[in-house]
């Protein structure tokens, strides 16, 4: 006989804490969804974790790819409702600024000296790209990071 093997979380959190109260609210059905709070957490951890774990326990490929493109959509999908359930509008500066130029390394004289003229003009610029991986965290974000207690 094959016993299967599960893995059990129990999460347990004081209900006036911001991590009690969304618990609280999962476990009264959201939006009328019609999955029980468990279903609702793993799919809430799928939509977040699946493609790292895949990647982790040796996915690769299309199957990894695809499964990424699910996970982006779903939360893609849930960023949307939170901007329009909060009021938020779309910032294209902000998204904009988070958005890493291509660069492509080239031997042609002719595009060196396009790639140049890019470089002077502030639109494409390799040395900057230490500079968007060192980008300070706006306040917001750390804001949101602690109220998650993902902020140790």
């Amino acid at each position: 006989m094959n016993e299967i093997k599960q893995e059990i979380i129990s999460i347990r959190r004081v209900a006036e804490t911001i991590d009690g109260k969304i618990i609280s609210y999962l476990k009264s059905t959201p939006l009328a969804l019609e999955e029980d709070f468990s279903e609702l957490v793993m799919a809430t951890l799928k939509k977040h974790w699946l493609p790292l774990a895949l990647l982790s326990s040796g996915v690769r490929d299309e199957r990894l790819r695809q499964n990424g493109i699910w996970a982006i959509g779903e939360l893609e999908a849930q960023i949307s409702c939170i901007r329009r359930i909060c009021g938020i509008e779309n910032d294209p500066v902000a998204i904009n600024s988070l958005i890493k130029p291509q660069i492509t390394v080239t031997t042609s004289s002719e595009n060196a000296s396009i790639l140049g003229e890019m470089s002077q003009t502030g639109q494409l610029n390799a040395d900057e790209d230490e500079e968007w991986m060192q980008m300070e965290i706006p306040e917001e974000v750390k804001q949101a990071n602690q109220m998650l207690g993902w902020n140790g």
